[in-house]
């Protein structure tokens, strides 16, 4: 019985949602919410906008959301407490809001043109519904992080390296986002390209050290990567 309530509360929650919102979506990935929202809940590894219409609303645990995986990487060796850059946020900045609810100090601002909302509730939270580019301002203060952000990922690390600033990426697939991944046979190729650029850029700018990690935890078969400055203390 308690199943059933839960599961007619997930229901409506999301139902409310997309009467809300729903129209700012592509027709099809509205339809795609509306298919696999639900069969997808016990997977702890999703499409974006799945993952983060489960993580807004509440449906998954801390355990099964792999946005919270991701925030113990950043606390592990960031912190919350700092001006952070999110590149390619997403429809819904998932991702953002958890960190601003966790800072004590400090800002998120999220760039994406795809932002259903600019309306940002949260003081320390701002949303740019455009592109981020290599003209957007960074300082060496703060943390340029991106949670699979497509073709967004090269600017991203480009931007952190010319600024002199850290970065924490979560990487994704290569192959299938658009000509300029062409030049790669296969996603594999891609991946080793970015993390080819990404330390000829820590060593260029002196970054410090690439470190290389991952979410496997949560079934995601791509690396985290990140900048640890040789006077880090974390």
């Amino acid at each position: 019985m308690k199943q059933i309530t839960e599961r007619i509360e997930q229901i409506q929650k999301v139902e409310e949602f997309l009467k809300t919102y729903g129209h700012l979506y592509d027709p099809r990935e509205l339809e795609y919410i509306r298919r696999n929202w639900q069969n997808s809940l016990n997977s702890k590894f999703n499409m974006d906008i799945i993952r983060q219409v489960h993580s807004e609303l509440g449906l998954i645990s801390e355990d099964d959301n792999i946005y919270c995986g991701f925030m113990k990487i950043l606390e592990e060796n960031f912190g919350y407490d700092r001006n952070i850059i999110e590149v390619g946020g997403g429809r819904i900045p998932s991702l953002a809001k958890l960190i601003a609810l966790k800072q004590k100090k400090g800002t998120i601002t999220v760039y994406d043109p795809r932002l259903i909302t600019t309306d940002s509730k949260i003081p320390n939270m701002t949303l740019k519904k455009e592109y981020f580019t290599l003209d957007s301002p960074v300082d060496k203060e703060q943390l340029v992080m991106a949670f699979m952000p497509c073709d967004a990922t090269e600017k991203a690390l480009t931007a952190a390296a010319k600024n002199n600033a850290d970065f924490l990426i979560g990487l994704c697939e290569g192959g299938p986002h658009g000509d300029e991944f062409d030049y790669f046979e296969d996603e594999e190729e891609w991946l080793g390209n970015i993390l080819y650029t990404a330390k000829r850029l820590v060593d260029q700018h002196d970054l410090g050290e690439l470190i290389v990690t991952d979410l496997k935890e949560f079934n995601d078969p791509y690396p985290v990567i990140y900048n640890k400055r040789k006077n880090s203390k974390k």
